[in-house]
This record gives C-alpha cells, sequence and structure tokens, in this order.
C-alpha cells in the first residue's frame, strides 16, 4: 500500500488478487486509526533540524500556527474540524498541496487506511474518485479482499519498523470512475505517501524470530495466522496519508486489451468481441466508434466458408453476399492487395461509391479508418474503426491504432490456428494426411462438418469424390527382389553353421564327447538342405537350433578348451548386430534396395513437384520393394481453375521422360551398389476419365463406380503378365513397358516415342505386344522400348536443364 524503505532483514513482494485464497476472520480493520496532524509539526521540525536548505522561520510558524489552535493538535476524533479551521489547514498544508497545482492534482489527505479525504483538491472532489459511492465497486474488489489488502498493508509497516522486515505488495489500487460527458470508464492509480503517519506500539512488542518472521511472509494470505503472532490490538496508527492520484486511463485499457486478445474467444465470440469495442471506446475517448474486423487467410479464399468463419466487419460478416469482386475499386482493395491503411473523412463525398461503400452509408458511417492485419510478413485479415460524425476518427488516431494492430493480428491468426487445427482434426480423424492439391475440398467438407456440429445437425461428413479425371500409373520395381532376398538369408545361414562349425570342430579332439559329432552331422544337414532349397519355416528351425544347442556351450567351451577362443570370438563378432545373427548378404542386399528406392524417390519427388508448378495435379507413391505412384489431373481437383486437354499431354509426356531418366540413374548406381540389382519399369495407360473417391475406412483415394473398377484391377495385376504365348516376363530391365487396352493411345504415345528417340532417351527399335490375358482384365497389349544408357544426352537434368522445359519444347497439338 505504501511506497517502502528496504529493510536489512528480509525482501520480499507479493500480487493479490480476487482469486487468491485468503483467509482473514476480521469483518473490519482491526487496527485503531487516528487522525492526528501533530505528525506533520514533526516532519517539519525534522526537516529543520536535517535540511540547511529548510526555512526554519517557516517552520517555526507552523508549529506555533498548530500549537495555537488546541484542538487541532493531538487526536482528532471529529474531522468536521478541519472544515471549522480550515484556513489553518490550508496554510499547514500548502507545502504538501502547492497552490501553482492546486486546481489540477488529483490528492487528498485521508484518515490511515480508510477512504475518507478531511482535505482534498477541488478536481479530486469533481471526479469523486474518494466519496458518492462505493469504494470496492470503483476498486473492482469484493469487500473480503479490500480489508485483506488494507490489514496486509497495515502489517508491512509494522515489520518494517519493529522487525527490520522489508515486505510490501506489488499490486496498486487502481479507481475507475464514469466519466461525466461520455460516460466512458475512467482509470485512476493511487500512489499512497505515508510520511505523515506513525505507527507506535502500546507496550512492549512480542520479539519474533528470523525463522518465525520467515514463516509468516511465506503464509502471507493467512491473516488469522498474523493476528494470532502479532494482535491488532498491541498496535495503533495515527497520523494522516496522503493519496495522489495519477490518471492512467490508456495504460490500463491497452493492458486490458492485451489481456483480452491473449483470450482464447477474444475475436470470435459476440461477448468478446463487444467487450473490445467498448475498450476501444475508452481507449480513444469516442462513446460512438463501432468495431470491426475480418480474417483473410488467403485471397484465394475470400469467397470460401472457411476464410468467413472469423467475419465480424462492419460489412464483411458471415452471412453477406459480397465476393472478392466486389472489392475490386473499393476503399478495401488497397488494405488487402497492398497492405495499406485507410482513412476516410466522409464517405458522402464520395462521387462513384462502390457497393461497399453504399452499404457502409446504408448503416450511417460517414468516418472511418481500415487498417491490414499483418502477421508473419502476410495479411491475414483487416480492422476498422467506424463513426457516424464526420473526422471524428483522423489520421492522429492511426497512430495510436499502429501499438493495437499487432495484438488484434495475433488474436485473429490465433482463431485462425484454431480453425484450422479443428478443420485439421476433423481431416485427421476422417481422412488422413491430404495432398495440397485437394485439400481445399477436405477443408471445405470439415467447415461443413464444424457448421452442421454447430447447429446441432446430423454430423456426418459428406464424401468426397472427383470426377472426370485422368490417371497416369507407374512403377519401377526390383527384378527379381524375392529370389535375391531368400538368396541373401540362404547366404547368411550358410556362413552361421560354418562359423558354429568351426567351433565343434575346435573343441572336438580335446573333448571326445559322441554329442559333438552329433552336432556336426545336425549342422552339416541343415547346411546341405538349406543349399539344396531354402524352405519358408528353415531360418527359423536353423536359428533356434544355433541358440539352443550351440551358443549356450561357449561358456563352458571356453573354460576347458581355451584354443577355442578364436573359433568363438568369430562366430560372436560375426553376430553382433540387432538382430544377432549373421547378416552381411542381408545388409547388402536391403542398403541395395534402399539405395535404389531412394534414388526413385528423391528424384520423383523434385520433379514432381516442378510439375505441379505446370499445372495442379493430385500425387501419391508408394514404396513396396520398388516404388508406384498414380497421378490424377483434371479441372474438379481444382478449387478454381480451367483445364485443358494439352496439360495431360504435357504429363504422359513429362512421365515418360521421367521414366527414362530414373532408368538412367539406377543403371548409374549399379556400380556403387553391394549387391547389383536391377529394376524394371511400366507404365500404364487409361485414356477415359474416371471419377476417384475418398474411402473413409482405408484413408485412401479409390476408383468409384463399376466402369472404372478395371482400371484399378489392371494395375494389380499387370506387374506380372507375360507376353501371350510365351513365358517371357513383359517388364524387362533395361525397357519400358507402356501398356494399353485402345488403339487410339498408340498414336498418341508414339508420337511421344518419336520425341524422346530424337532427345537420345530411347533406342529406335520399338516393340509391338500382346499381353498375356490376365484374369478378368482381356485384350491389353503393349509398345516396349529401349532405354538409351549412352553417357552424352543433348539436354543434361542434373546441369540444369528441365524434364518440363524439354516436354514443353514438343509439339503436342
Amino acid at each position: 500500500m505504501s511506497k517502502s524503505h528496504k529493510g536489512s532483514f528480509h525482501e520480499s513482494v507479493v500480487s493479490i488478487s480476487n482469486n487468491d485464497d485468503i483467509f482473514l476472520s476480521a469483518q473490519e480493520f482491526p487496527f485503531k486509526t487516528s487522525l492526528s496532524l501533530s505528525p506533520l509539526i514533526a516532519y517539519w521540525e525534522n526537516k529543520e533540524r536535517t535540511d540547511p536548505n529548510c526555512n526554519a522561520a517557516r517552520v517555526r510558524e507552523l508549529a506555533d500556527l498548530l500549537r495555537g489552535t488546541p484542538e487541532l493538535t493531538g487526536t482528532i476524533e471529529d474531522v468536521s474540524l478541519i472544515e471549522k479551521y480550515v484556513d489553518t489547514v490550508d496554510i499547514l498544508m500548502e507545502d504538501i498541496f502547492p497552490s501553482a497545482l492546486w486546481e489540477h492534482e488529483l490528492m487528498a489527505a485521508v484518515v490511515p487506511f480508510h477512504f475518507r479525504s478531511f482535505y482534498a483538491t477541488p478536481k479530486l472532489d469533481e471526479l469523486q474518485l474518494l466519496d458518492g459511492g462505493s469504494h470496492t465497486q470503483k476498486l473492482n474488489m469484493d469487500p473480503k479482499t479490500l480489508l485483506f489488502r488494507l490489514t496486509l498493508s497495515a502489517y508491512t509497516l509494522i515489520l518494517e519498523k519493529f522487525y527490520n522486515a522489508n515486505f510490501s505488495i506489488d499490486e496498486p489500487f487502481i479507481f475507475t470512475v464514469r466519466d461525466k460527458f461520455t460516460g466512458l470508464p475512467r482509470h485512476y492509480k493511487l500512489i499512497i505517501d505515508l510520511k505523515f503517519m506513525e505507527v507506535k506500539a502500546k507496550g512492549e512488542i512480542r520479539k519474533l524470530s528470523p525463522r518465525e518472521i520467515n514463516f509468516l511472509i511465506n503464509r502471507y494470505n493467512d491473516l488469522d495466522l498474523w493476528m494470532m503472532k502479532l494482535p491488532p490490538e498491541s498496535f495503533e496508527f495515527t497520523g494522516f496519508a496522503i493519496y495522489d492520484f495519477t490518471e492512467v486511463t490508456n495504460e490500463e485499457t491497452l493492458s486490458s486489451l492485451r489481456f483480452d486478445l491473449l483470450k482464447r474467444d477474444s475475436v470470435n465470440t459476440q461477448e468478446g468481441f463487444l467487450n473490445l469495442q467498448q475498450k476501444l471506446r475508452i481507449l480513444f475517448g469516442l462513446p460512438g466508434i463501432r468495431l470491426g474486423f475480418a480474417s483473410c487467410p488467403t485471397l484465394q479464399e475470400f469467397d470460401t466458408s472457411y476464410a468467413r468463419k472469423i467475419w465480424n466487419g462492419l460489412v464483411l460478416t458471415q452471412d453477406c453476399d459480397l465476393i472478392l469482386k466486389d472489392l475490386q475499386n473499393s476503399i478495401y482493395e488497397p488494405v488487402l492487395q497492398r497492405g495499406n491503411t485507410i482513412v476516410v473523412e466522409d464517405l458522402e463525398v464520395f462521387s462513384n461509391p462502390s457497393r461497399i461503400e453504399q452499404k457502409l452509408l446504408e448503416q450511417g458511417i460517414r468516418n472511418l479508418i481500415i487498417a491490414p492485419l499483418q502477421y508473419d510478413g502476410h495479411t491475414i485479415g483487416l480492422m476498422e474503426l467506424a463513426s457516424p460524425i464526420p473526422g471524428e476518427l483522423n489520421a492522429l488516431a492511426t497512430i495510436r491504432l499502429k501499438e493495437l494492430l499487432p495484438l488484434f493480428a495475433l488474436a485473429i491468426n490465433r482463431s485462425l490456428e484454431e480453425l484450422r487445427n479443428s478443420i485439421q482434426s476433423i481431416i485427421k480423424e476422417k481422412y488422413t494426411a491430404i495432398h495440397p492439391v485437394v485439400e481445399w475440398r477436405f477443408t471445405q467438407a470439415a467447415v461443413n462438418l464444424l457448421e452442421k456440429m454447430e447447429r446441432n445437425a446430423s454430423s456426418e461428413i459428406e464424401p468426397i469424390i472427383f470426377r472426370d479425371i485422368y490417371p497416369l500409373y507407374g512403377a519401377s520395381d526390383i527384378r527379381g527382389s524375392a529370389t535375391e532376398r531368400n538368396k541373401a538369408i540362404q547366404g547368411d545361414l550358410l556362413d552361421q553353421l560354418v562359423l558354429a562349425k568351426e567351433v565343434i570342430l575346435a573343441v572336438k579332439d580335446s573333448l571326445p564327447l559322441s554329442i559333438l559329432d552329433e552336432l556336426v552331422y545336425k549342422i552339416d544337414t541343415f547346411s546341405q538342405n538349406i543349399v539344396s532349397e531354402l524352405g519358408s519355416g528353415d531360418e527359423v528351425l536353423v536359428l533356434d537350433f544355433l541358440r539352443a544347442d550351440i551358443e549356450p556351450l561357449f561358456d563352458h567351451f571356453m573354460k576347458k578348451h581355451p584354443a577355442a577362443q578364436p573359433a568363438i570370438q568369430a562366430y560372436r563378432d560375426a553376430i553382433n548386430n540387432p538382430y544377432r545373427v549373421v547378416y552381411n548378404k542381408r545388409r547388402a542386399y536391403e542398403e541395395s534396395l534402399f539405395m535404389i528406392n531412394e534414388t526413385i524417390s528423391t528424384f520423383l519427388d523434385r520433379e514432381e513437384e516442378k510439375a505441379q508448378r505446370l499445372f495442379p495435379h493430385y500425387f501419391e507413391k508408394y514404396r513396396t520393394d520398388g516404388l508406384e505412384y498414380n497421378i490424377y489431373i483434371g479441372a474438379s481437383l481444382l478449387n478454381k481453375g480451367g483445364f485443358e486437354p494439352i496439360y495431360l499431354k504435357n504429363m504422359r509426356l513429362w512421365q515418360l521422360m521421367l521414366t527414362c531418366e530414373i532408368a538412367r540413374r539406377i543403371h548409374k548406381l549399379r556400380a556403387n551398389l553391394k549387391l547389383p540389382l536391377e529394376i524394371t519399369q511400366l507404365i500404364l495407360i487409361h485414356s477415359d476419365p474416371i471419377s476417384i473417391r475418398f474411402r473413409l475406412d482405408e484413408k485412401k483415394f479409390d476408383v468409384d463406380g463399376a466402369n472404372n473398377v478395371r482400371y484399378e484391377i489392371v494395375k494389380k495385376r499387370i506387374d506380372k503378365a507375360t507376353l501371350r504365348g510365351s513365358e517371357e516376363r513383359l517388364t524387362q530391365p533395361g525397357k519400358i513397358a507402356i501398356v494399353y487396352s485402345q488403339q487410339k493411345d498408340v498414336a498418341e504415345y508414339q508420337r511421344y516415342i518419336d520425341f524422346l528417340q530424337s532427345e537420345g532417351y530411347i533406342h529406335r527399335q520399338v516393340e509391338h505386344l500382346e499381353v498375356e490375358e490376365l484374369p478378368g482384365v482381356p485384350g491389353l497389349k503393349a509398345l516396349r522400348v529401349s532405354v538409351n544408357f549412352k553417357e552424352e544426352l543433348r539436354h543434361n537434368i542434373d546441369a540444369g536443364d528441365e524434364l518440363l522445359s524439354i516436354a514443353s519444347s514438343a509439339s503436342l497439338n
């Protein structure tokens, strides 16, 4: 409560609010207080002794004046005596209340720990900060908390004077009263000067050890405990306090605005919005101004229900019929397009108002400021302040507005993030990770579901279907991957059995045990079986045998025959890995497989990202022993924008070039592989548009409709296809198989092949093949071309040439 002076024993500061759990049984202030002017005389007499610049004659004059009025000396029981001797009090107080500041200052002298003034400046009386109503209402504090604050403040003075302990409260008193002209709240901070107040002990004070004082300070909220240790009847406060008020309306309002804007529902609820509007009225001192704001994540989303979820503007409201086109040539266009702040002094002077400006005038708005809300360098919305009075808001108001804009931008961004999170939560629950091209459609469905849930309507999510889109499918497969994996397992098992046999042979001569012969026989039997053919359960049988029958003997062999140590150590070194098996050939296979897949995947991602810039499309890939991918392209995938056949043709040519580049890269990579695996490549052509539906149960897209099922069947079965009347596989290393079912596709792809031959990607020979009939899929045919693995090409992709540029240079019409 007071300006505290540091003590040498202890220093502690606390803050108290209405939410604190406080303990105080007293119903009124427990200490005796009395009004006295004697400390004023004592102050001046002390100043006469200690301050060489003090006017000693003046001090003696004041003391004589007070002593000449006996009723003002000692304790003043009747405050009305101050009014009776006001001329004398005026003289006594004129150094504390300087006459030059008398008309402007907000000061008062009050009874200790009370809010009754006995002497105050005219302006303070006019505002009725201390009179004319409940103090608890003006302080926005309940009576119990106020009593607690005053009582604890009294104890801080007792600790400081009698126990040399500095303990203060860092929570100022803020009085709020309404302006008699505007009716708006104004805030005043109270600073209390206690130099004219004394605390006296009645009798001998109780001694407290440092530990006891710490105990009390750490339990500052339990004043019942303090009153037991330091009974209030043992102390008395006399004199008076000087109350000095400073207006802090702007500071308090800004602080309150910051706090409100950090709340979760500050900008997306009606209550929060009205609260913010009221505080802006207080800050600007204008009771009639109106607030508005609207989010705008991106201009492309302006017309979507997603963007309008946080629209509480003057004309940009959630149910308005305005679209982005309406902003053209309006006062809002430079705000959202260029990030400018606009000040309109009077809308009625506009000779040719736009539709938006007409709507503002219809609401009685004449004067307004529109400012962009920017976050991370992007405009995410706008803020409006409007008035019916022309010129009431001017360029000077934008100066104050500047410090608020980042706060509103932060609140809008947080609300957008919460909306995005709600949408993403639905998407993740109902769907899965979504490709950016079609995210708009999933967002739209999620927003629609949120709106249904808000209306307590059916919470079923709508189906996601894209119609009339063209599919492209490609696959890069490891030739003979299952065989190579079995060979690797077979080789590692044989190596481990050999190492185990070496251990048995190392001890067999010195330990003539028949069981050792039996172990050697079993090892040889396993080896012979594995060499001839690796069965599905052989790996488990061999490892169980080694771990149960061989490895437990090692410690015994080391004790009985130390010469076996090198063979045992060799075995242990060979299985020193997380799998506890010999893992050399399998590691070579897996590392080679990983390098091939990583090379294909990285190159495919890089080029596909560039292709997105040419024309947005849906892309997904799957890793198996190789890599497969789907591409979907068409108008329905896009939120806005048209589709032309030229984009499909360009994508098909790009896919063929991409496949050639993948083949060339893996061919070069083979020299660096521990196991020189080979890849085969396939492209499936499907000329007719299809529909795809997102399957909620599988969390992925699938073809929709019976007519499109055949395409999906072909994709799943074509990789194992053979040529008609032959055992030869359709897919071969170094070649690309282009599978089709309609003759019209041949002419189109023959043009692409001619172009790639001219670019040096493929050899001249083109095979025209018929595919052996697949179950449920008759009549498939294929073109097969051989990739040119020469080092030199006319174009160098790694040196910066672009596949898309090369593809675009071809005549596709």
